[in-house]
């Protein structure tokens, strides 16, 4: 076996990338969706250009750029005119906490039905607002822009008595009067607020309402059909496509799924407990207990069990039961334990450890995770910690497959090649979905309306 010579181990700054690759981590974070939203605009309105030229652009940049300052900032910025509303006209005085609620934690039995009600209303008003503009308001106004440009269009026709075919009018000013679209560039700025709670569902709900809009609102048919056939079919590249792509690059090469923040505390603890070689590593850090059985046959049936229910079979255990149970807001007796931290307490990694685990999520979420008023799903949580036990695991094979033992030196280029790795996968993965929304798609819904029309137009004609 290759002994490794430099035992040295520093606390882990961070890497260059450890910053950036945390907002694919943030469902909150705007940055990522800027980035898209960004490249869509211009990729779809480049496509737009080369088939119908200067009009069909600007009612691709007019539609595309107004939704995504509704998609990011709107719903954000409706809440907070209804908050305002509440806390003056209603005298409401706190609306800072959480909606959500699972087996371990659930806010809402903390908070005033008055509160609780109007800020659920809220978000769900504001919702609908941003969905309404979008789906009827935002096409009606992009027709108008668009019925002007025409105007204007035929009216220097007229001037130069004759008539220039969309197609044709393309090719004269192709090379005299592009559109600048790296302007749009400029405007990705700082990170905020998206939605307050499961952007994914909410985005889900409007984009259905959206649908529902731009179709009734298109001008003819086969706006209609392009419409509907590039928005259903925009969806899974929005939410999904990244994440699935990340994960799968991911298996590919081994690496570690774990969010920088998590990946910093990890890696503090390590030096405190670090074991050079592999097998003892492994075993220290992972480990397998005897009594999963006996664990398993306590959950049947159930998603949460009580301390004392816990304690009963494991009495031993008493004391590290109690303490994993406060990582949630206890009521009254001894609290609740999930799976996953039942199976911690029987564990006797470093990792499991109750105070570690509780600093380790709220520096990754940057909550208190054991407030009343606090909501994390304890599914979110179980990723996190799942993530930890699989860059155990990730050491512990670079190690064999390196027949060399486990230091500082080791361990923290493991981690910077992780990040390294995981900015770049989150890039291609946000680069492809780019490159399908903004460019195949449009590709494919033109293709649609050639097929049906034999011709290669943006039609602006009205049913």
């Amino acid at each position: 076996m290759r002994i490794n010579n430099k035992d040295n181990y520093q606390n882990f700054k961070g890497f260059a990338f450890s910053k950036p690759l945390e907002q694919f981590y943030n469902a909150n974070a705007t940055i990522p969706t800027l980035i898209i939203e960004s490249g869509v605009t211009l990729g779809r309105a480049y496509e737009a250009n080369k088939r119908g030229g200067i009009p069909e652009a600007t009612d691709r940049l007019v539609e595309q750029g107004i939704s995504a300052v509704v998609w990011i900032y709107g719903v954000k910025a409706l809440k907070n005119i209804g908050d305002f509303i509440g806390k003056k006209l209603l005298k409401i005085k706190d609306l800072n906490f959480d909606i959500g609620f699972d087996e371990l934690r659930n806010p809402t039995k903390y908070i005033d039905k008055k509160s609780l009600g109007f800020k659920a209303s809220n978000i769900l008003i504001s919702t609908a607002l941003a969905t309404f503009f979008i789906g009827a308001i935002l096409p009606k106004i992009n027709n108008a822009i668009l019925d002007k440009t025409l105007k204007k269009q035929k009216q220097k026709n007229k001037k130069t008595e004759r008539e220039i075919s969309f197609n044709d009018f393309q090719k004269q000013i192709k090379n005299k009067n592009q559109i600048a679209f790296t302007s749009l560039y400029e405007k990705t700025v700082n990170a905020a607020h998206i939605l307050e709670n499961n952007s994914t569902a909410r985005l889900l709900i409007t984009d259905s309402g959206v649908v529902a809009g731009r179709f009734y609102n298109a001008q003819n048919k086969y706006r209609k059909i392009e419409g509907l056939f590039r928005d259903i079919a925009s969806i899974y590249f929005y939410l999904y496509s990244t994440k699935h792509i990340v994960k799968g690059l991911n298996k590919l090469s081994l690496n570690t799924d774990i969010n920088p923040k998590t990946l910093e505390r990890t890696l503090d603890l390590l030096k405190e407990n670090l074991k050079n070689n592999p097998e003892e590593f492994r075993e220290l850090f992972v480990g397998n207990s005897k009594d999963i059985d006996k664990l398993k046959d306590l959950f049947k049936g159930r998603k949460v069990i009580s301390v004392d229910d816990f304690i009963k079979k494991f009495p031993s255990l008493s004391d590290k039961a109690k303490q994993m149970a406060k990582m949630q807001y206890i009521e009254d007796g001894l609290g609740v334990l999930s799976y996953r931290q039942a199976y911690d307490v029987l564990s006797n990694s470093p990792l499991s450890n109750p105070e570690f685990l509780k600093e380790t999520y709220n520096h990754t979420l940057n909550k208190d995770i054991a407030d009343k008023l606090c909501f994390v799903s304890s599914k979110n949580l179980d990723k996190i910690r799942a993530s930890m036990d699989d860059f155990i695991l990730q050491i512990y094979n670079r190690a064999k497959s390196a027949n060399c033992e486990i230091n500082g030196e080791f361990i923290e280029k493991i981690a910077k090649n992780n990040i390294r790795k995981s900015f770049a996968f989150n890039a291609i993965g946000t680069i492809i979905s780019i490159f399908v929304l903004g460019i195949v798609i449009p590709k494919i819904q033109y293709a649609i309306t050639r097929k049906l029309t034999n011709e290669n137009k943006f039609h602006t004609e009205k049913d």
